[in-house]
């Protein structure tokens, strides 16, 4: 199946900016050797090297790409515990703005935590050498298509890293991807965030409440392409595809978050739906790509909004919509609560008007704005009582201080919303035709 390995040299050219240069190739395989130096263009010189210690020596040579395919896996490089000299032979390996690709199937154990691990590991691995630190800047995980498309296998990744040079940080949280995993999204949180909105969600309302925002679309159709940003747990990609035939890619900067997904969608084996780990601010999906966008209660984390507009639109087919719901600023004098409560969710509130603002100066047509605060009211209410009625089977699930952490949240954002601080904003914009 050579159109596997074309998928990741694809991915390195991409990232790599050009298409020569030195390629570094690591397959204990001959025959995936030769079809990854096959898949190179000719101005590329591939250079092979059977296994990870052939590779150690090769740091005067400056690598433009290195491409792993199922290293860690067949040296057993986690289970012997290498993984630090792994990266670090990597980075050694590489120029500075080089990418690696690394490749893992994991689907004999298909294990989310295993995908979890190795991305956080990627992202926040640095190394001191004369002073200087270097690490991998992390771009995204994601699946091979191929290996979806023939064996309906979801656990063939490969994760896309660049060799960087990184300012010495103080903290145990290096990266906006590891902030989110550390604090709102950890295991027992998600779990606990589960019990509260509904199966598969991770937002508002859960699965009833989703469909009705995605209805808003208007016409959704079988075979059309969304995009889901900030898909969390998968609920709202799989429930695109089943209510409505789309094919979806979910993509979440939280790898505990999307790992749940991958684990649930390797395990039903629905082919209209793949998932994966990247940042919507930093990945470059192809143009006009996408009949819809689609995002719930994600984008409040994003501080450059009429960036995230320019992409959207830019990804986007002529013609094709894109749907958000987000977390919005009321027009109430914040409290001191409120202010602090954003600073540590990392939130970036707009107000509906700045919204609509930023969206007719992106170029988008038929823009609606309109404010749904009422139902989140409504919503929250429903959720809070549901969970207090349900208290003795959340606790044989749960902590008390899971409980705790959630009737006290869910009445803090009533507060907030009677002293109008707090917004639920809906948004839908189409991409004119001529675009």
């Amino acid at each position: 199946m050579a159109s596997e390995y074309l998928e990741l040299v694809e991915a390195l050219l991409a990232r790599v900016g050009h298409r020569s240069g030195n390629i570094g190739i690591v397959a204990h395989c001959d025959t995936a050797t030769k079809h990854l130096e096959d898949s190179l263009p000719e101005a590329c010189h591939a250079v092979h090297f059977g296994e990870l210690s052939s590779l150690a020596g090769a740091e005067q040579l400056g690598l433009d790409g290195l491409i792993f395919n199922k290293t860690i896996s067949h040296e057993k490089v986690v289970k012997e515990k290498r993984l630090d000299d792994f990266v670090k032979i990597a980075l050694k390996s590489l120029k500075v703005g080089g990418t690696c690709i690394v490749r893992e199937d994991l689907s004999a154990t298909a294990e989310g935590k295993d995908v979890a691990s190795l991305t956080d590991f990627f992202d926040v691995y640095r190394h001191d050498e004369n002073g200087t630190h270097y690490g991998f800047e992390f771009y995204a995980c994601q699946p091979v298509v191929a290996s979806i498309a023939v064996k309906s296998n979801y656990f063939d990744l490969f994760w896309t890293l660049t060799k960087k040079e990184f300012a010495p940080v103080k903290g145990d949280m290096l990266t906006f991807r590891d902030f989110l995993d550390k604090t709102q999204y950890t295991n027992d949180g998600i779990g606990a965030y589960e019990y509260i909105f509904g199966a598969e969600f991770i937002s508002p309302g859960g699965w009833d409440e989703n469909l009705r925002v995605l209805k808003r679309f208007g016409s959704l159709k079988p075979g059309q392409k969304m995009l889901d940003i900030g898909v969390g747990i998968g609920g709202g990609a799989r429930q695109a595809a089943s209510e409505f035939g789309l094919e979806v890619t979910g993509m979440d900067l939280s790898a505990n978050m999307l790992v749940i997904a991958l684990e649930r969608n390797h395990k039903d084996r629905d082919t209209r739906v793949k998932y994966m780990i990247g940042d919507a601010m930093q990945y470059e999906f192809p143009e006009n790509h996408f009949d819809v966008i689609f995002s719930r209660d994600c984008v409040q984390h994003i501080e450059d909004i009429p960036g995230l507009f320019k992409r959207i639109m830019k990804w986007l087919k002529p013609g094709g919509q894109v749907l958000i719901t987000m977390y919005g600023r009321g027009a109430g004098e914040q409290s001191e609560q409120f202010k602090e409560y954003v600073k540590q969710r990392a939130y970036f509130l707009r107000n509906r008007d700045e919204i609509r603002k930023m969206a007719v100066d992106a170029g988008f047509a038929d823009v609606k704005v309109d404010d749904m605060t009422y139902r989140f009211k409504e919503i929250l209410q429903a959720e809070k009582q549901r969970l207090e009625d349900e208290k003795t089977d959340f606790l044989r699930k749960f902590s008390q201080k899971e409980y705790d952490s959630l009737t006290s949240g869910w009445n803090n954002k009533l507060g907030y919303i009677a002293a109008d601080n707090h917004n639920w904003n809906y948004f839908l914009a189409t991409k004119p035709l001529h675009k």
